[in-house]
């Protein structure tokens, strides 16, 4: 990451934005917004205070010339099922909305993202770090040692 991009742990006065860039990561996926639920920016936002409060999230933004340009957010995963494990043993840390805007693509901001918050979620204790990556994204994540999984898929309805 270049001298003219700054990153910094995002405040709650962030929030609005890591909606807004979680929101544009679908859009890049080519989901237009009329394929969102209603009100899925407040969605967003009440995620967020949640994970806050009963999930030890931290976001982190980006910024060029005073205008963030990228954010990720990264919190303790939400198992889909009992955890029976002390978390000593077993904490999970997930990663998700890790959102570049375009023009500042290709210039390490990613990396840094995800380098602040794998670097959180050792802090708090995690043991491990998963997240779900889109094609573009697999090379980033692989070079910084992440790996595939034996999470298997079956695709009931193909996404439109």
């Amino acid at each position: 990451m270049t001298a003219t991009y700054t990153l910094e742990t995002a405040t709650a006065d962030d929030d609005d934005l890591i909606a807004e860039h979680y929101l544009a990561l679908w859009d890049s996926y080519g989901f237009a917004r009329d394929q969102h639920v209603p009100g899925s920016e407040q969605l967003v936002r009440r995620f967020i205070d949640e994970a806050r409060a009963t999930r030890e999230l931290r976001a982190f933004v980006c910024r060029s010339g005073g205008a963030a340009v990228a954010s990720a957010a990264c919190q303790v995963r939400r198992a889909p099922y009992p955890e029976v494990l002390l978390p000593t043993i077993r904490k999970i840390g997930y990663v998700w909305s890790v959102y570049v805007a375009h023009d500042h693509r290709r210039k390490g901001i990613a990396g840094e993202l995800m380098r602040a918050c794998t670097g959180y979620l050792a802090d708090i204790g995690c043991t491990s770090v998963i997240l779900h990556s889109s094609e573009a994204g697999l090379p980033l994540y692989k070079g910084l040692g992440f790996e595939g999984t034996s999470e298997l898929r079956l695709t009931l309805r193909p996404d439109p």
